[in-house]
């Protein structure tokens, strides 16, 4: 069908055929880009999950120390419950909680140990100044920093108060004559047996009596000094 204006025809027919065209090649383009895009943004969130899930493994990794560690520094708090006091007659637990740092390991996997924690707790019979203190065996669970890092389990046969040149009380395990084994991290080439702890305390044998025989008695108390080494 043609159209004709001052002398130009126009095929109307073909007119319609073109602009038909046009928009069908246009919304054909335009499904095919949304698809396209679609399938970007499920490649990017599979990628995206399969990356979250490499980085939980990766921070759950955990390794098993070889060799040896010895920290030289340590500092915490002695808890007695319940506290020392003259004439008391009740049982005690005396709990020793530690942050050990400073760390060295030799012939190790590990190369840096920030530092670690760890908790013992030893019974009295009475809870009066001076009161015995049976030797038991102690279970020492160690935790590390970095986390990534297995805990030791320390395992001693006893253990004895001891006092510095200063004259400050303490204790160290196992007691003379004793014996230590490890499992998990740090065990040495001999499953721990010469593992060692020995803290210091901030009481030397006056203050101590000073404080027990006070009115509040003594409950707490600080640990200032000592070495953790497991091997």
């Amino acid at each position: 069908m043609a159209l004709a204006r001052r002398g130009v025809a126009v095929d109307t027919e073909s007119v319609s055929t073109r602009a038909i065209g046009g928009f069908m090649w246009k919304s054909r383009s335009v499904m095919v880009f949304v698809a396209l895009l679609a399938g970007l943004l499920v490649l990017s969130s599979l990628g995206g999950a399969n990356a979250s899930a490499a980085a939980k493994f990766s921070k759950s990794k955990v390794t098993v120390a070889t060799g040896s560690i010895t920290c030289r520094k340590l500092t915490g708090t002695v808890t007695l419950s319940p506290p020392d006091r003259k004439g008391g007659t009740k049982p005690e637990k005396t709990v020793f909680t530690i942050r050990t740092s400073e760390c060295i390991t030799t012939t190790s996997n590990v190369s840096h140990v920030k530092g670690g924690s760890l908790t013992v707790a030893v019974h009295a019979l009475t809870n009066a100044c001076g009161g015995l203190v049976g030797s038991e065996a102690l279970h020492v669970p160690i935790t590390w920093s970095p986390k990534s890092i297995h805990p030791t389990a320390g395992s001693f046969s006893g253990f004895s108060f001891v006092k510095n040149k200063a004259d400050y009380e303490g204790f160290t395990m196992p007691s003379t004559g004793g014996t230590a084994s490890v499992k998990g991290s740090f065990a040495g080439k001999n499953h721990g047996a010469r593992s060692t702890i020995t803290a210091y305390t901030n009481l030397t044998v006056a203050k101590f009596a000073a404080a027990c025989e006070s009115k509040a008695g003594l409950s707490k108390y600080s640990i200032t000094s000592g070495t953790v080494k497991f091997s």
